[in-house]
């Protein structure tokens, strides 16, 4: 009897582990013969998935596409649901538990990993219609470790380049340790995102994640999300958005604070270690961080087929690659 009430449990664990990823799944199934939405990725609130034969490049410049529409679909489940009328002010939806799925239309520019929706449609679980926006103003999103599209954008530009952006996000060496810095009280480390690593000209941009932690108890006290561009030429660098988080005032965004400019990098400094780094993974990848370029040409049409949300402090897979101690 006992043998057979383990059994029982154990099949009620992998029934209650697999029961996302089935809604998920039942979500994306074609019933109608019409669109075929293919599965990304899901969590315990939302599932993404997106149109294959739906996708198609707009534009080109020098043969290299610029810019890519796509429709998307998110399922969501209660929790996902009320976040998003919460999140989006969705007043329309007095009941977000009635929230099922949405259906948008975006545009992604691949040069500067951008995703902008112009379209978007939310329906309950029979397919009527909740509310309906079309953005006249860009809703651009740039693409990055905190971003919610970025499942959506590296399904996206993968089946236009496949040049690896999914796999890249999924590596173990995703991210690259540029230094660390150890005292008595506090452990500090400076991480660059590989996914953005992209070089135009002699110039190299990058997002950085600086993260501060207590030595007694591994807590996070700060942290410090950059976006930063490094001139290899001149030997310099600017800031071109920065967050920070502590466990008081949470996220803010610091943007009003940036001058825009470039600052000479002063030798033995942080930014001196982290542009060695990045020059150094650079070199090793030619091929990644030049990826989708173009050459200046004129842009020209085509059709053929083909706001960030920062999250709660996360642990960060690094790579072990060297990197300078402070």
């Amino acid at each position: 009897m006992k043998k057979l009430f383990l059994i029982w449990v154990f099949f009620l664990f992998i029934f209650m582990a697999a029961a996302p990823s089935i809604i998920y799944a039942q979500a994306g199934q074609n019933t109608t013969g019409e669109t075929s939405w293919t599965w990304i990725a899901s969590d315990e609130k939302y599932g993404k998935f997106y149109a294959p034969e739906r996708v198609r490049v707009t534009a080109r410049e020098n043969d290299i596409p610029i810019c890519i529409e796509a429709w998307i679909k998110t399922a969501y489940t209660t929790a996902g649901a009320a976040e998003t009328v919460s999140a989006m002010g969705l007043k329309e939806i007095s009941n977000p538990a009635s929230l099922s799925y949405s259906l948008a239309l975006i545009e992604i520019n691949p040069q500067g990993r951008t995703l902008d929706y112009k379209q978007e449609i939310f329906y309950d679980k029979e397919g009527n219609i909740l509310v309906s926006h079309k953005y006249d103003q860009p809703r651009l999103k740039e693409i990055n470790s905190q971003s919610f599209d970025e499942n959506f954008y590296d399904a996206i530009v993968d089946q236009v380049f496949g040049q690896g952006e999914t796999a890249r996000t999924k590596a173990n060496d995703r991210w690259i340790t540029l230094w660390r810095k150890v005292d008595a009280d506090t452990a500090s480390s400076s991480t660059a995102d590989t996914t953005t690593i992209r070089k135009r000209g002699d110039d190299v941009f990058v997002w950085i994640w600086q993260e501060t932690r207590n030595n007694s108890t591994s807590a996070i006290t700060q942290i410090n999300f950059y976006k930063k561009v490094f001139s290899l030429s001149t030997y310099s660098y600017k800031i071109t958005s920065y967050s920070s988080w502590t466990p008081a005032e949470r996220w803010k965004d610091n943007n009003a604070s940036l001058t825009g400019q470039y600052a000479s990098i002063v030798p033995d400094s942080k930014e001196d270690m982290e542009i060695r780094m990045i020059k150094q993974y650079a070199d090793a990848h030619p091929d990644w961080v030049n990826r989708y370029q173009t050459a200046g040409s004129k842009i020209t049409a085509a059709n053929t087929p083909v706001e960030n949300q920062l999250q709660t402090p996360a642990a960060i897979t690094q790579g072990s690659g060297s990197a300078d101690t402070l």
